[in-house]
């Protein structure tokens, strides 16, 4: 009888202590949970990264009061992002699409900078985004993009998020070659624009990705209504902006990812840049970088554009 209750309160002392570790371990595992939840919080302030003698404190004070409530400033590099994205998606998107498009351009494009602070305003819905825009600026509802835009005149970057559209390395690359570059033609400006709006971030440069874009050429080659590279690098901006304004900016697109392709679109834009007035359509500077006659490109490039015809 007293070893059977010895037996006994040794399995109850067992189980007691059993009881407890498994208590401690849940409380450590609901620690660990509460720590990794911790850790996955999206701290804006955190990715904030400021340039001594940038007036950021103005852009706040200048577009907070207009702008619909909701929204966060966050003081990034040559921008105050105002966002009304989560804190995740705007985060992720600074970390991204607009720190990649600064790297590039910075890195193998231009001479010059900002030495003002742009604000970059990003929009959720296209409804807050356009009531915003047309109360705000001088732009009529017919001329308003869907997806974003850059206003020169008012050094402003607004956007409506769309996740596959990269709107937001398309103005950010404007700003920088507005600074860089202003006179640039407008054939190049969108050419290069479009290139980093699907692209992929390699050694520090945004290298173009086939896109969509291409949908106005191949129209245009099967229709035959294509027109050379000659009759686009001379284009003024009311035939480049009016009606075959898709076909020109995925023409110039695709010129520039075939100059990406041959390892001379860097090259290109530093000689266009600086030697301009020589001629500013870009065409002799194409000439002499590519070393072909603007006859032989064409060719060349139309090729280039069919050799997507799988994709």
């Amino acid at each position: 009888m007293t070893k059977i209750l010895i037996i006994l309160i040794y399995i109850a002392i067992a189980i007691l202590v059993a009881g407890c570790y498994d208590s401690e371990a849940l409380s450590v595992k609901k620690q660990a949970d509460s720590l990794n939840a911790s850790d996955t919080k999206y701290d804006l302030n955190s990715a904030e990264e400021t340039f001594a003698g940038f007036d950021y404190e103005t852009v706040i004070s200048d577009y907070s009061p207009i702008l619909p409530s909701g929204f966060k400033a966050i003081r990034y590099r040559y921008f105050v992002i105002f966002s009304e994205l989560d804190e995740k998606l705007t985060a992720d998107l600074i970390g991204s699409d607009i720190r990649n498009a600064i790297d590039a351009m910075t890195g193998n494009y231009v001479n010059k900078t900002p030495t003002s602070v742009t604000p970059l305003i990003i929009f959720k819905e296209i409804g807050a985004y356009k009531n915003f825009v047309l109360k705000n600026f001088d732009i009529p509802e017919d001329d308003i993009s869907p997806y974003g835009f850059f206003k020169i005149s008012k050094n402003v970057i607004i956007i409506r998020y769309v996740n596959w559209k990269g709107s937001i390395p398309h103005e950010v690359t404007h700003k920088f070659t507005n600074t860089d570059f202003p006179d640039m033609p407008s054939w190049f400006d969108e050419g290069l624009s479009s290139l980093h709006e699907k692209s992929t971030f390699k050694n520090g440069d945004l290298e173009g990705d086939f896109s969509l874009r291409i949908i106005p050429l191949r129209r245009a080659i099967d229709e035959d209504t294509y027109t050379g590279l000659e009759h686009l690098m001379k284009t003024n901006d009311d035939e480049f902006y009016g009606k075959r304004s898709p076909y020109y900016y995925a023409q110039s697109r695709y010129l520039l990812m075939y100059l990406q392709q041959n390892g001379l679109l860097k090259d290109y834009y530093r000689t266009f840049r600086d030697t301009y007035n020589k001629d500013k359509t870009g065409i002799s500077q194409l000439e002499k970088i590519t070393g072909n006659s603007i006859e032989t490109l064409n060719d060349e490039v139309l090729a280039f554009i069919r050799s997507f015809d799988n994709n």
